[in-house]
This record gives C-alpha cells, structure tokens and sequence, in this order.
C-alpha cells in the first residue's frame, strides 16, 4: 500500500517515491452573488500509472486582500483518479487553507525522514 502523502509531497516539488511524468489544468471562474470564484482543477500523471486530482477554489476577494499574517480561505482537494491497481491510502486529502496544507506537508516530510 503506497501513502497519498507520497503523490501530494511529490506534487509540490519535495523527494518522493513517485515521479510526475506530466500534468495538465483546465480554470474556470464564476459568480456566486457579488464574488468570483476561482477553481483550478490539475491531473497529475505518475511514472506508475497513478493519476491524482488537484482542485482549488478560492474567491476574487480572497486573492486580492490576501496578506501574508493571514492564512486565508483557498479550499484544495487532491483525489485518486486512476490507481493502476495500487492500493493508495487515502483516497483523497483535503484543506481549507495553504497553512494547513502547508503543516501537513511538514509533517509528511518529517515522518518520511524518520
């Protein structure tokens, strides 16, 4: 059993077990009463046949006030799409900020270093 922590660390750039061979995004914006909202979603494609879901969501007030003493609302989501008959744990991984996200990741790192 692979840990989805190993695709999402390797996602953002940290050493892995796994490698990205290639990844595409499609954006879409829409209105929701007076804000915009941004989703982004990417696929990324692993060198063992694993694709993984990122979606993002933030709204157009978010990005524009955004300060670096706050960690604002910016919703992310990664989902296995295709395990090639891996079993990866969890399936999916979810934040309601880049903070949170950000001491997960931590975390991650730290534990596969033991």
């Amino acid at each position: 059993m692979q840990q989805l922590a190993s695709y999402i660390l390797a996602i953002h750039g940290y050493p892995s077990l796994v490698s990205i061979v290639s990844h595409s995004s499609k954006s879409h914006s829409y209105q929701d009463n007076d804000l915009t909202i941004n989703e982004v979603e990417t696929l990324y494609h692993f060198d063992n046949g694993v694709v993984i879901c990122q979606q993002t969501e933030q709204d157009q007030l978010m990005i524009e006030a955004a300060s670096d003493s706050v960690c604002e609302d910016y919703w992310i989501n990664y989902r296995v799409i295709a395990s090639s008959g891996i079993v990866i744990s969890p399936q999916q991984k979810s934040f309601s900020n880049l903070c949170q996200q950000g001491f997960w990741l931590k975390m991650q790192r730290d534990r596969s270093s033991i």
